[in-house]
C-alpha cells in the first residue's frame, strides 16, 4: 500500500456516528482518514488498492454499485438502524458485509476487530461470514 493512502477510509458524515467510529478504529490501526461521502472516499483509494472503506449508516443507504467499484477497495457497512431492506440493497451494490452496530461499546469495538483481523489476512477484500449483530 502506499503511504499517502490510509488503511482505513471511514465513510460517515454524522458527527457522532463519525466521532464513535473514529475512536474505535484507532483502537486498531493508527491509519483512518474520515470523510463524508463516497465521492471523497473514491479520491483517496487506489484502484486496487489494500484499503479498507467502511460505511456508516448514510452511506450504506446512499450506495451505488458504481461508486463502490469506483473505490478499487473492499467495504463493509456498520450501521444502528438498518432495516432488511436496506441490508439487501447495500449487498446487491456491492457492499462485502453488512454489519449492525451494536450499542454496548465493547461489543462495537468486538465487532471492528473481527472486521480488521479477518480483512487483513485476505488484504484483497473480505472473507467474512456476514454476521449479524443487535
Amino acid at each position: 500500500m502506499a503511504e499517502s493512502q490510509p488503511e482505513i477510509i471511514l465513510v460517515e458524515d454524522s458527527p457522532y456516528e463519525s466521532a464513535l467510529a473514529y475512536l474505535a478504529l484507532t483502537r486498531e490501526t493508527s491509519s483512518v482518514v474520515q470523510v463524508p461521502d463516497l465521492r471523497s472516499a473514491a479520491r483517496l483509494a487506489y484502484s486496487g488498492g489494500k484499503g479498507l472503506a467502511i460505511l456508516g449508516q448514510r452511506a450504506i443507504k446512499r450506495a451505488s454499485n458504481r461508486q463502490l467499484r469506483a473505490l478499487g477497495i473492499p467495504a463493509v457497512g456498520i450501521g444502528a438502524h438498518l432495516s432488511d431492506a436496506d441490508d439487501r440493497r447495500a449487498r446487491a451494490a456491492g457492499l462485502s458485509a453488512v454489519y449492525r452496530r451494536p450499542r454496548e461499546w465493547q461489543a462495537y469495538l468486538a465487532l471492528l476487530g473481527q472486521v480488521l483481523a479477518e480483512w487483513r489476512v485476505t488484504r484483497t477484500g473480505l472473507a467474512l461470514h456476514p454476521a449479524r449483530t443487535s
